[in-house]
């Protein structure tokens, strides 16, 4: 889907930085180095990830060479990579990207809230566009996090239930914000996961080996429009594309 549909995204929109959570791309699991390639080379300018991005240990040597890969920043300082990047967009602004991650039924991991304000205070200030990808369970959470960052980030964008939500919004302080972004990948399916298998396991109860579902792909995303020299975001919509 992304190789198919994201150049004429680009094209028709002006896109000037491309984002994606890219934490699911080995069937499902994790995220190994020729994918990550594979995905920059469709037109993805940094791919940010997950809970998930620890499920491939090919990726652990590839995070410290390839600053473009983010982990999400609020894991301990010592694993590989990093969950911030500044990079140049393609009419010349520069722009910060941040990865953070919900605690709330996810892996116990330093406080997100904190973590935001933390890098938001190091980030130099002329790097006015700046874009978080929270990567969290809960809605509450989420909708949390884009209150805390209201008018400091130019969009929150929500990840990791991969179902797409319709709250797509632009907050009061500036900061453009959605839920959940929605997964892209097969819809016939209950979030990804093949649809019979899941249903065995509501119907019986017993553990099954998830495996990706093949039907029903579909491409989700947000556009959103930033003024570069407040930082802060004048439109953003969904974007839906069925095969």
């Amino acid at each position: 889907m992304v190789a198919r549909h994201l150049r004429g995204i680009v094209a028709a929109e002006n896109i000037h930085l491309t984002i994606a959570n890219g934490e699911n791309a080995a069937g499902g699991f994790g995220i190994t180095p020729p994918l990550a390639d594979e995905l920059f080379a469709c037109g993805v300018d940094v791919l940010t990830s997950g809970n998930h991005i620890w499920d491939k240990r090919e990726i652990y040597d590839y995070l410290p060479q390839h600053a473009r890969l983010l982990r999400p920043a609020n894991y301990v300082e010592e694993l590989p990579g990093s969950g911030v990047v500044v990079v140049e967009a393609r009419n010349g602004v520069r722009c910060a990207v941040i990865n953070l991650q919900g605690r709330v039924y996810m892996p116990t991991i330093e406080c997100p809230f904190r973590k935001a304000n933390a890098l938001l205070a190091a980030l130099p200030a002329e790097v006015k566009v700046r874009f978080v990808d929270f990567h969290a369970e809960l809605t509450s959470e989420k909708m949390a996090m884009g209150w805390h960052l209201d008018g400091r980030v130019s969009a929150m964008i929500g990840t990791h239930t991969h179902v797409p939500t319709a709250d797509t919004r632009i907050l009061p302080g500036g900061t453009a914000y959605q839920t959940d972004a929605g997964m892209t990948g097969p819809y016939h399916s209950v979030i990804g996961v093949e649809k019979q298998l899941i249903l065995e396991r509501f119907l019986k109860q017993l553990p099954v080996r998830m495996e990706a579902a093949r039907g029903g792909p579909e491409l989700h995303g947000v556009v959103v429009e930033v003024d570069e020299a407040t930082g802060r975001a004048s439109a953003i919509k969904r974007v839906e594309v069925l095969d």
